[in-house]
């Protein structure tokens, strides 16, 4: 028996996370709904990860908010849940190109 043949490939097993990852997300399409507007879950994530995931400070985060860096429509407050801040999960420029 070939030992070789039955081994799979760390690759083919990313594969198939990703996969499953992505029917999951299919699945549930978790959506929040605040004054008749719905938003996929998907599509935004809290200041904290935001800053985290991109390397940046927290206060930075909402200096940029403040700013304007990340523009009003990118960012949705959560009454019910305290106020918190969602920014939509893109990345934002903080100089004018040219």
């Amino acid at each position: 028996m070939n030992i070789a043949s039955n081994k799979t490939s760390l690759a083919e097993i990313d594969s198939r996370f990703d996969n499953i990852e992505k029917m999951m997300n299919e699945i549930t399409q978790s959506r929040l709904i605040i004054a008749d507007t719905e938003y996929k879950l998907s599509e935004w994530i809290t200041t904290s990860d935001y800053a985290i995931n991109n390397h940046l400070s927290i206060a930075r985060v909402h200096n940029w908010i403040t700013r304007g860096i990340i523009p009003l429509d990118c960012v949705i407050v959560v009454p019910e849940l305290n106020h918190l801040k969602l920014i939509k999960n893109q990345p934002y420029e903080t100089r004018a190109t040219k």
